[in-house]
Order: C-alpha cells, then sequence, then structure tokens
C-alpha cells in the first residue's frame, strides 16, 4: 500500500477547492507520465546506464512527491543517490518495490483523493 503524506493531500484538496476532476486528472496524469519513464528508467537500469538512471529517478522523484506518494519518491531518490555514485547494484530490487507499490497507487488514487474511502490514507 502506498504511503500517502497527509499534509500534502491536504494542499491538493486546498489548491482543488473541492474540485473532483482537478483531483482526478492529478493522478490521471502522474500516473500517464509514470507509465512513459518508468518503462525508459528499467531500460536504462538493465543496460546499467546510471547517467540515464539519474535523471529518470529524478523527474519520478519530483512527480511522485507532486501526488504526496512518499514511499515512491523515497524509492526515486534512493535510486537516484545509487545512480550518482556510478553503481546500479541495488536498483532492481528498487524498480521491483516501485512496481509493486505502483499497483496499489492505481487501486487507491481515487478513495483517496476523492473521498470514497479516507481510510485509506496511511
Amino acid at each position: 500500500m502506498p504511503f500517502f503524506n497527509t499534509k500534502k493531500i491536504e494542499e491538493l484538496r486546498m489548491i482543488a477547492g473541492g474540485d473532483e476532476v482537478f483531483l482526478q486528472k492529478i493522478g490521471e496524469t502522474y500516473i500517464a507520465q509514470f507509465d512513459r519513464k518508468f518503462p525508459e528508467l528499467k531500460d536504462a537500469v538493465a543496460a546499467n546506464d546510471a547517467v540515464q538512471t539519474e535523471k529518470l529517478a529524478h523527474l519520478l522523484k519530483g512527480a511522485s512527491y507532486s501526488v504526496a506518494a512518499d514511499d515512491l519518491a523515497d524509492d526515486f531518490e534512493l535510486l537516484e543517490r545509487e545512480a550518482e555514485t556510478g553503481s546500479l547494484t541495488t536498483a532492481p530490487d528498487i524498480l521491483h518495490r516501485v512496481e509493486q507499490c505502483m499497483v496499489d497507487f492505481r487501486k487507491v488514487w481515487l478513495d483517496v483523493f476523492l473521498g470514497k474511502n479516507p481510510d485509506s490514507v496511511q
């Protein structure tokens, strides 16, 4: 289950001003970006390309923080830091963890941000 930063969630709700469609679009935009960039990140790791891995991990870290998915952002930060050293030793494990977390993210996004099940926030 993804960890959502409740303070950031409230900030997003305030920015949206109760516009549930806007909140839904935020999540859809994040998921679309993830779906475009994560395969590129996996390819970079498979090719042992630390420079490209660092760039993509940085991009996805920021995107994850923007939707209050701090656990995902933290994993991307770990990957970014590892790539900065030129090593990608633990990258496959991090990528696997991210993939598992994204399965849950997709399931709970609407519940969390549209208020259908506020208990989904951990």
